[in-house]
């Protein structure tokens, strides 16, 4: 059965969201899809309440697999994709109840490889919804808002785009050109995919409306800190030499290391106390792999990063390394307050200066005006 698009949910253990996320699927205005469930070994009612939208709607396909991680849900889910188009959905998220009809008029017209969308955060504890740079796209200057583009049109803002699989619907075509799969077994799965795909792709365009719902919890991947942590050493490597292979790495390599560096410490600080050593250790040995002996720092570099990147050669564990961290990170907003407070000093100076000079010319005048009234007198 063909369809105009499918979606890809991994599911895994999510009972308490699921049923979120399946209503956010039902009630789209939208009708032409389907939604290949792949239940990635559940050990919770996870199974059971996909049976039970199955039952009732047969655009819900369920395929049980023992389980191969998100990345291998994902392939799973890749391999049975019959629609056109496939957007990939996580099974706490959920979607606007329009989502997909504003995401296939919009591609009627664009025809695009892949198509952005904005979407926002739900944090669970708080059940406040926020936005970020990222997740309003607002990095994508406006100029390309209205046609298709592609990766040579934003390489200065090529690692400030979001790499998250989710916002972003994909033609299947393009997809299976490629043969492209998610790194296996893998935690940040998405950060190699997003490049993979995102440099091959000759039209890309941007729907700017929010289309969906991110939810933030502890027990999601990013926020774990277990040795799945390790994984990004690998995806950063692969994604080198992607890099390499599109033979823009040289132009972005300023932007590649810090974005290695914005990476390394996201990930360093969600850590578990118990394998920050072995993380400090991995980051020295790929050290010169990763060319961060070449870094050169600018503007961009916010004061965080660059102290991160000071201290890994500094340290020799971890205790050391927050030390240093912290260390170097006060001596740089020292240095950064104490040159702001030399300006202001120098500007207080100049306006004194000039509001001293201008009492001068007014007692000037005022002596004037009275010796001048005394004159006439």
């Amino acid at each position: 059965m063909d369809v105009k698009i499918s979606v890809v949910l991994p599911v895994y253990n999510v009972a308490n969201y699921l049923r979120k996320c399946l209503d956010s699927l039902v009630n789209q205005t939208f009708k032409d899809f389907e939604v290949i469930c792949v239940n990635d070994g559940s050990t919770d009612l996870s199974l059971g309440i996909l049976e039970g939208y199955a039952v009732s709607d047969s655009r819900f396909k369920i395929i049980n697999q023992e389980n191969q991680g998100l990345s291998g849900a994902r392939n799973t889910g890749i391999e049975h994709v019959q629609g056109d188009y496939v957007i990939f959905v996580d099974s706490d998220d959920w979607l606007e109840e329009n989502a997909l009809e504003l995401l296939y008029d919009h591609v009627k017209g664009f025809n695009s490889d892949i198509t952005m969308f904005k979407f926002k955060f739900f944090d669970e504890d708080t059940k406040k919804i926020s936005e970020s740079q990222n997740s309003k796209l607002e990095i994508i200057p406006d100029s390309l808002i209205t046609s298709n583009f592609n990766y040579n049109n934003v390489l200065d803002i090529l690692f400030k785009i979001s790499h998250s699989p989710f916002n972003k619907l994909y033609k299947t075509s393009f997809l299976r050109e490629l043969d492209a799969k998610f790194l296996y077994g893998s935690y940040y799965e998405d950060l190699e995919f997003f490049y993979k795909v995102f440099l091959k792709a000759e039209k890309v365009s941007v729907l700017p409306k929010y289309l969906y719902f991110y939810r933030i919890r502890d027990e999601s991947i990013s926020n774990i800190g277990d040795e799945g942590s390790f994984d990004i050493f690998n995806v950063l490597k692969s994604t080198k030499q992607i890099l390499i292979d599109s033979n823009i790495y040289i132009e972005v390599k300023n932007e590649w290391l810090m974005f290695i560096i914005v990476n390394l410490k996201f990930i360093y600080l969600r850590l578990d106390i118990q394998f920050k050593d072995q993380f400090l250790l991995e980051m020295k040995d790929k050290y010169n792999d990763f060319s961060l002996n070449e870094v050169v720092y600018s503007q961009n570099w916010h004061y965080e990063d660059r102290a991160f990147h000071k201290s890994i050669l500094l340290a020799e564990n971890y205790k050391e390394f927050d030390l240093y961290y912290e260390k170097i990170c006060y001596e740089i907003l020292s240095k950064h307050y104490k040159t702001l407070s030399n300006e202001y000093k120098k500007q207080i100076d100049m306006l004194t200066d000039e509001n001293n000079q201008l009492k001068e010319k007014l007692n000037e005048n005022s002596i004037k005006n009275k010796f001048s009234k005394i004159v006439k007198l």
